[in-house]
């Protein structure tokens, strides 16, 4: 159909009379698929087929001497937008010269490339979103690795400072004042507290880099809401608040999750509440169990939760901050003269680590009666008991019988060492461990056994309250553990191995309950081996960080 159509000459005498040109060519253009229009030279419209009418939604009778309204070039291509009754289409128009009813006219090729071009415009939008994409997942590792860079580079001066403070208030240096003493709790404070958000800000760095791991195991609820509490009693009792719990003991409340992080989740709650709680209030742990979840929660699937709800008596949160609050480095009390410390990452990384266990945070409030923030978490298969509400409350004597545990445990320590060590050597716990002396395996592992027995002790002879001899315990452990990490990495263990060696003192620390105390009921077993194990668990959370930092630094000159 290119190039100029002319009349055919007059058939010869006996051939069959043939057709004119022009009904041929419209004969071809009545059935094309493309809309076909002829243009004459003023650019009117001449002739349209059925697709062209399609196109454009109108008739033949309607467009034929209508103007086409597009500037036509021979042998060009061009794209035209036809609006239609409700739409826009796209259409590549192409024109070639031709003699249409004895007149030089423009016959005009139009194909709907609307799906194409939607196809197109999509492709380049996915294009730009993966590039968008690539772009923010690189700014966010970069911010991650900056702040895991740093974080680490704080804590090494900052655990020299520490260090130094704790040297000088033994007194290496020499006797100390009233005055020099009462300024080094100042600065050991100061920079525990430094150290504290260093930490979180390194946790909040791992789980937006995808890097901070949890395990989701069947685990009982009522044994992190104990240790939670032992935890926190001391700074509600300095705050002049009730801490209590209620919780059906005596049925069988298992989630799946991660039991350090859920331990860890429901201290950032309970010690925001605490914090944020005037003197005189309360603050309380409730468990729940329902398969309904309130509106909020965005959680996954029909299946029954486990909600733990903290729930205190203090001024409140407006709802406009309600999802404010679990934005990192945001308080409820925020502003230049907050009364409240602290680095506003705790329900950051709380609401994180839920979710990351399948679970949520959520918080509800009213201003002038409290808030109550809740983790859900997802229920394990384990059928309830039915038993009494019962409430455990922080001033009631749960640490009655500690002493005796203590006691006992300090008996233990020589033949708890020389089991541990044993272990060690025996056990698949660490490659290196068979070659070494009894001196390198042990460490101060006495010297943290023989802290935890004394822990026990302290917490039945304050009845809970808070005391400056458990201060100083915790002093104690963390430099103790942070050491440990420290002799490991120059011994080239792994984390991994530093885990198991953990789980081996464990379980024989509970060994050496059991031995003291065979009878299965004994209340005071119960309690210890609670405190037991979150002290522990302290101290491998802190061995861990002094490992993996001495890894990363290199070898110790």
């Amino acid at each position: 159909m290119s190039g100029v159509m002319r009349p055919e000459s007059p058939p010869s005498d006996g051939a069959a009379p043939q057709p004119p040109a022009q009904d041929v060519l419209r004969g071809i253009v009545e059935h094309l698929a493309d809309g076909i229009v002829v243009v004459d030279r003023a650019g009117t419209i001449r002739f349209v087929n059925p697709a062209a009418e399609a196109l454009f939604q109108r008739s033949a009778d309607t467009l034929a001497g209508a103007p086409f309204g597009f500037p036509l070039v021979a042998g060009g291509t061009t794209e035209i937008e036809v609006v239609r009754r409700g739409d826009v289409v796209t259409a590549e128009l192409r024109a070639v010269d031709i003699v249409w009813d004895g007149v030089q006219a423009s016959l005009v090729s139009l194909r709907d490339v609307t799906d194409r071009k939607l196809a197109e415009e999509r492709e380049r939008l996915l294009g730009e979103e993966r590039s968008a994409r690539l772009q923010a997942e690189a700014a966010s590792q970069a911010k991650s690795q900056f702040l895991t860079m740093m974080s680490h580079e704080l804590r090494t001066p900052l655990n020299a400072v520490l260090g130094y403070a704790d040297l000088l208030s033994l007194g290496i240096g020499g006797p100390l004042t009233d005055a020099q003493r009462q300024q080094l709790e100042r600065i050991v404070a100061s920079g525990r507290h430094l150290l504290e958000l260093v930490n979180e800000i390194l946790d909040l760095a791992r789980v937006e880099a995808g890097r901070l791991t949890v395990t989701r195991v069947p685990i009982a609820v009522i044994p992190a809401v104990d240790a939670a509490l032992v935890l926190v009693q001391p700074m509600a009792e300095a705050h002049g608040l009730t801490l209590s719990a209620r919780v059906d003991r005596d049925a069988r409340l298992v989630v799946l999750a991660d039991e350090h992080r859920v331990r860890q989740i429901l201290v950032n709650l309970l010690s925001n509440a605490v914090k944020f709680t005037p003197a005189g209030g309360s603050v309380t742990v409730v468990v729940e169990t329902t398969a309904r979840p309130d509106a909020e929660a965005k959680l996954h699937g029909a299946r029954p939760w486990i909600a733990l709800r903290v729930q205190d008596t203090g001024k409140g949160i407006a709802p406009d901050q309600l999802e404010r609050v679990f934005a990192p480095f945001v308080q409820g009390d925020h502003g230049l003269t907050r009364g409240r410390d602290g680095s506003g990452l705790g329900l950051a990384i709380s609401r994180r680590l839920a979710r990351l266990m399948s679970g949520d945070v959520t918080a509800r409030s009213t201003l002038g009666e409290g808030s109550t923030f809740t983790v859900w978490l997802p229920a394990a298969d384990a059928p309830p008991a039915p038993g009494r509400l019962a409430s455990l409350s922080g001033r009631d004597p749960v640490v009655r019988g500690m002493g005796e545990v203590g006691d006992a445990l300090l008996r233990e320590v020589e033949t708890i060492v020389d089991t541990f060590v044993e272990r060690l050597r025996v056990e698949p716990v660490a490659d290196a461990a068979r070659d070494l002396r009894f001196s390198q395996l042990a460490d101060h592992a006495a010297t943290l056994v023989a802290d935890i027995a004394g822990a026990l002790m302290v917490l039945e002879d304050s009845a809970g309250q808070p005391s400056s001899i458990l201060d100083d315990g915790a002093d104690i452990r963390r430099l103790v553990a942070e050491r440990h990490g420290q002799q490991r990495a120059r011994l080239g263990w792994t984390e991994d191995e530093l885990r198991r060696e953990y789980v081996v003192l464990r379980e024989e620390l509970l060994r050496a309950c059991r031995r003291c105390f065979p009878r299965d009921d004994d209340e005071r077993v119960f309690e210890a081996t609670v405190v037991l194990g979150r002290l522990l668990e302290d101290a491998e959370r802190w061995s861990l960080r002094a490992l993996a930092q001495a890894s990363s630094e290199g070898p110790v000159r």
